[in-house]
């Protein structure tokens, strides 16, 4: 499926709901002067999303409070003494540090903030890339339906009246 243009007039935003309808597996790849991002899907769903703006998954774990320091970095190291690639999601679900449901549910206020970020952008590209499907048996987001993850970025906008809905 191809899929690519301008982040201008609320492309982006006819561009994800295109990918959740056509059930593609691949990443929409996002860029700006300022930053880039990548939105996961797998059969359109989105199953990831990271920009360089919000941080790493990891990172935003530690920061709420969700695992300590200490715990990232040895899952980290796990994650890199790994002869096959594991999310890290999956990691921290493998070696205990987290369950699956805690996991997953900040997997889905990740993928929220990232949307929310990169519906902001006011110029710059996008193009889709098919890829196979992530290995190594990923933690899925609690929700990666676009519709339900939409009205999140919307309840996330309303509780910041200053800034204007994608």
């Amino acid at each position: 499926m191809s899929v690519s243009g301008g982040i201008e007039h609320g492309e982006l935003l006819t561009a994800l709901r295109l990918l959740s309808r056509g059930r593609p597996t691949g990443a929409l790849l996002v860029s700006t002067s300022f930053a880039n991002a990548a939105v996961g899907f797998e059969n359109g769903e989105i199953v990831s999303a990271s920009s360089t703006m919000a941080g790493k998954l990891g990172d935003v774990l530690v920061d709420k409070g969700l695992v300590r320091r200490d715990k990232l970095d040895a899952a980290l190291w796990v994650q890199r003494q790994d002869k096959e690639w594991r999310p890290l999601g999956r990691v921290l679900v493998d070696v205990k540090v987290l369950p699956e449901d805690v996991v997953a549910l900040a997997l889905e206020a990740h993928i929220v903030r990232v949307l929310d970020d990169i519906l902001r952008w006011d110029h710059g590209t996008f193009r889709f890339e098919e890829r196979p499907p992530a290995g190594g048996n990923p933690v899925r987001p609690a929700c990666g339906d676009l519709g339900k993850l939409e009205l999140k970025v919307a309840v996330l906008r309303q509780k910041d009246p200053g800034v204007p809905a994608a």
